[in-house]
């Protein structure tokens, strides 16, 4: 078995019971296909950088499983058909996987679950005062240049 970490962009427009169903249909073609589900996060729905299918929200969902590559091919294969599914992105972690590792892991997981990554907030801009321009304005030159003093000269 294959480690894969599989992140997919639900329409954020869909009402939360479909979402759910959403989650729980891929979920169930992983384990179904003979994969193992380490971990689903679940990041809620997000403002999308430009419009993707006509809509501005997304639910991000990040499931970390292993499984065979055709779990993946089948899961993919999804993806394409799902119209709820604007996104999706699937990456290979890692070639060989060790099955207790893996369940010790998923375990421990279970037990002390992640919190969900809070949306970020915007950073509150400092409204810029000005004040290096005004020292700048005001600064006078510490030391006249030497055209300066052939000028006192003349």
């Amino acid at each position: 078995m294959r480690r894969y970490e599989s992140v997919w962009v639900v329409n954020g427009d869909l009402p939360d019971e479909e979402v759910k169903a959403t989650i729980d249909k891929f979920t169930k073609i992983i384990a179904g296909h003979g994969g193992k589900l380490v971990s689903l996060a679940e990041w809620g729905r997000r403002k999308l950088a430009y419009k993707i299918q006509g809509t501005l929200r997304g639910y991000y969902v990040i499931a970390d499983f292993a499984g065979q590559p055709a779990t993946v091919k089948e899961l993919e294969r999804n993806y394409r058909i799902d119209d709820r599914i604007i996104r999706y992105l699937t990456v290979k972690k890692a070639d060989r996987v060790d099955l207790a590792a893996l369940e010790a892991e998923a375990a421990a997981k279970a037990q002390a679950p992640a919190p969900l990554a809070a949306p970020a907030e915007e950073a509150p801009v400092e409204a810029d005062t000005g004040e290096i321009q005004a020292e700048s304005m005001t600064a006078e030159p510490a030391e006249p240049g030497p055209e300066a003093a052939e000028e006192k000269e003349a």
